[in-house]
């Protein structure tokens, strides 16, 4: 497990229309925002929710709560690369 600091906050909210609506606000706010998978070990619902740059994390709860959005919870997360496939031999 890596020791490394979180570098990313996931922000949950109560449906994917409102994660949708979210992630243009943001980015219209001029923040990036990536919708992804809400993570297993945060929810066994299926989901999306919106990742940010933990520096933009304040600043995103306060364009949600201008929306009306509600935040059931927010979690600091290092996210792991994607990874690599290889090939069998």
């Amino acid at each position: 497990m890596s020791s490394s600091a979180p570098a990313n906050s996931v922000l949950l909210v109560l449906s994917a229309a409102q994660a949708i609506n979210a992630e243009g606000a943001v980015r219209r706010a001029g923040i990036t925002c990536v919708l992804v998978p809400v993570p297993r070990i945060l929810s066994s619902q299926c989901g999306v929710c919106l990742r940010v740059n933990l520096d933009d994390c304040v600043r995103v709860e306060e364009i949600l709560a201008l929306m009306g959005v509600e935040i059931t919870a927010i979690h600091d997360v290092t996210m792991k690369p994607p990874r690599e496939e290889t090939a069998s031999e």
